[in-house]
């Protein structure tokens, strides 16, 4: 999952402690073909949890925002094996939230945990880049 970042250092850390991701390597140059897609791109950092992996990479101070009306992603969503994995996900989430270590976009707290009629619990939650989460259980 690639995700782009003006803060790479807070989004690196955040995402080590927060999905458990061990660092993979870091590159700081580019092929052409990267270059032409992502022009502003200066580092990349592979982190890895399981069999997942994250690309991180920093924009510099020219990115332009992306327009409100673009379509995007809305959310990322995590299945995880256990219920009660989305209560521990959502103490770990406050945890770091509360701990002043990260600087977060939004100021917008993960959601309760709730349940659907067909037993599927869920919370949302973002990023310190403001991407959003669900987290998901299905019996």
């Amino acid at each position: 999952m690639g995700i782009q970042t003006d803060d790479l250092e807070n989004t690196v850390r955040w995402y080590k402690d927060f999905f458990s991701c061990e660092q993979n390597w870091t590159l700081a140059e580019f092929s052409d073909l990267t270059l032409k897609r992502l022009p502003s791109i200066t580092q990349l950092v592979e982190l890895q949890t399981g069999n997942f992996k994250f690309h991180i990479f920093d924009v510099n101070s020219q990115h332009v925002a992306v327009p409100n009306n673009a379509i995007q992603y809305q959310h990322f969503c995590l299945q995880v094996s256990e219920k009660n994995q989305l209560e521990e996900l959502k103490n770990r989430w406050f945890s770091l939230y509360e701990s002043g270590f990260y600087k977060f976009k939004l100021n917008d707290p993960a959601t309760d945990i709730v349940t659907d009629k067909d037993g599927v619990s869920s919370f949302y939650f973002y990023d310190v880049n403001g991407l959003e989460f669900e987290a998901m259980y299905k019996p």
